[in-house]
Parts: structure tokens; sequence; C-alpha cells
């Protein structure tokens, strides 16, 4: 059963392709990453094993799958993975990184042209393909004192957020000089004009370890999380400089008391952001005009469906699967900390933590 096996295994992180279709798995207890074909959503019994991708050596931090159906893999190993789908076979490319520690986050680009992945050894790189010598080449990002835990484009894919344990977030221009076609020519919103690398349009300080970060969809806006339960959100100027007033800083920042610091945050919306971590469930905010906790989702998917109709031998089967899982306060959720999120459409979001648990919520 595929529920078993996940439990068995533990989860580091998941990715969802972008027909919704696929889902590919960082399993804890190995250095692979298993693609599954997904069957019917929250019946994790439905999936179907595909592909398994065996080439990194230590666990897998990073998997980010591309809007052209591409996968990045980053490892505890140093290295970094490109892999391209041609005719149901997973095949890498050559990937040139001088890298010295492990790779701790990453994610593609909106037009999946370029990657972005952050390191434990106080740097970052962009990723961008070398056609005349078929290879992902790098440029580097410096300026961080600590390791890069936390990496995001800017919807614009000009400009690159970064998070680090020196408790600090930068907004870092990324435009491959002398290359435009890595670059969405449509896109004229924040940063159109942006045309340098490696120039620090932001630097943030926060008082701990930065553990995420995210833009909304409108590019208008950010918000970035700390440790320490500290969370700041940010507007931007037409001409892309941050709108933050220092003698106020608390229209920037906040503190969430109804909830535990937050591992992980992501837009839903231009006026929703959603937080998991450690109250095992996620947590809706308001982000309008600065943010504020709504309420917790109490019951995923399955709880809502099968799981709360269903009785006896199956219901116990469902609590025990990973579809709906008992909380210690008798709620549907996860046992342990949520540590990833993705959305898969306005509506729906899964959730992963290490006990390889995949839960969804409805929003």
């Amino acid at each position: 059963m595929t529920e078993s096996y996940l439990k068995q295994q533990k989860l580091v992180t998941h990715t969802w392709s972008p027909d919704g279709q696929y889902v590919a798995l960082s399993i804890k207890n190995s250095s692979n990453a298993d693609i599954f074909k997904v069957g019917q959503l929250e019946k994790i019994g439905t999936w179907q094993r595909v592909a398994t991708l065996k080439d990194a050596s230590q666990q897998i931090n990073v998997l980010s799958w591309s809007a052209d159906n591409k996968i990045l893999i980053g490892s505890d190993d140093r290295s970094v993975f490109v892999y391209r789908n041609n005719n149901n076979i997973w095949s890498k490319d050559l990937v040139i990184l001088t890298n010295e520690k492990a790779i701790l986050s990453g994610e593609w680009a909106p037009n999946g042209q370029k990657c972005v992945v952050g390191t434990a050894c106080h740097k970052a790189f962009i990723l961008y393909f070398e056609e005349k010598n078929n290879w992902w080449y790098n440029c580097q990002i410096n300026g961080f004192y600590s390791s890069v835990t936390t990496c995001r484009f800017h919807p614009s894919g000009r400009v690159v957020g970064l998070g680090s344990t020196d408790q600090t977030f930068k907004l870092v221009s990324c435009v491959i000089e002398g290359n435009q076609n890595f670059e969405d020519q449509s896109y004229n919103g924040v940063f159109k004009d942006i045309t340098s690398f490696g120039v620090i349009l932001a630097n943030i300080a926060l008082n701990g370890w930065v553990n995420s970060i995210d833009f909304t969809q409108s590019g208008n806006k950010f918000a970035v999380a700390a440790h320490t339960g500290l969370i700041k959100q940010y507007s931007f100027n037409d001409d892309g400089t941050v709108i933050a007033d220092p003698d106020n800083e608390s229209k920037n920042a906040t503190y969430i008391k109804e909830a535990k610091p937050f591992n992980k945050i992501i837009y839903l919306n231009d006026q929703t952001l959603i937080g998991v971590g450690y109250d095992r469930k996620p947590a809706l905010l308001s982000s309008e005009p600065s943010i504020k906790f709504t309420s917790f989702i109490e019951k995923s998917l399955a709880a809502e469906g099968e799981v709360s109709k269903s009785g006896g031998i199956a219901a116990a089967k469902q609590m025990f699967s990973g579809k709906g899982q008992k909380t210690d306060e008798g709620k549907f959720g996860h046992q342990t900390a949520i540590t990833c999120i993705n959305k898969i459409n306005d509506s729906l979001i899964s959730t992963s933590d290490v006990n390889g648990v995949i839960n969804f919520w409805r929003i």
C-alpha cells in the first residue's frame, strides 16, 4: 500500500506536476525521490509509483517541478540535479556547480527557464541552461553570513527573495546578463525593467532565522517568516522599492499569538496567507492591510469525506494510513509538525510531515 510505504520511509518534501496528475516525494529514509501518478486525490492508496530518481547519495532537501515539466533536486550531498521527461523516461542533465556544503532550498522560476538553490555555505546560485555546452551553468549570489534556508522567485522571474540563518532577507536581481531568452518577455508588472544580476534591492533584518518567504501572485507584496514567530510583510512601489516606515515597524511586523511559529508560509491570493508548522494544521491569515490571524483549518479533505462517514475497521484503517489522521485533540490533521505546503489550486492545498503523512485541505 502507498500509505504504509510513505509512513515507513518518511518524507522530507513534495512537489506537484503542472497538470496536477503527478507528485514527486523526497524520501527521508533513503536518498531517493519517488514519482507517483495520482489517482483519487485524497485516497493515497490509489496512487501508483511510476518512477524513482536515485542519483543523489544523501537526503534530498529540494524538490521543485517546473512549469515546463522539469524536476529540480538538491541534496545534502551538495549535488544538484535537473531531470527531463522524454517518452515517460526521466533523464538528468549535466549541472555545473561548485558548492562545498548541503543544498537547503530551491525552486524554479515561473517560466521554468532558470532555477535558484540556496546552500549551507552562505551562497545562492541561479542556474540556467547553456545550449552550446548542453549543461546547466550558474551565477553566484553572495552577501550572506550563514546558510540560505529559503528562496522564492518573484512572479517577474527577474528578482529572487532569499532568507538566511544570518537573520536577514535579501531581495536580489537575477537577470542573466547578455541573454534575455531566460526571462518572460510578456511580463509587465513590478521589476519588468530589471536587467542586472546580483544587485541587492532590499535587505531586511529579522530577529531570528528565516524559515520561509513568499510573494503574492500579483507580485505587489511579500511576506517573511522567522523561527521566532515574527512575520514581516511589505508592499512595493511602482518602481520596485519597498514601502516601509522605519519609525513605525509595527506596520510591517507582527507576531501571530494564536499560533506557533511557522515553518512555511504561502499566499493563497493577495488577501490571504497560509502558515503551517508546529500547530499541525494550516492557519489562515488575513494579509490586508496587515497580517492578522483568522482561523485554523480544523479538518483535512479526507476527514470531511469518507473518514467522517465510515466507521469501525474502515475508519481505523484510514486513521492510521495518513488520510485524515487524528491529532491529540481528536481533530483530523498531522501528528507532527508540518514541514511542507503546496498550493494545488486557489481553493486546495497539500501539506506533509516527516512521518510520511500527506493531507489535503479545502480553503
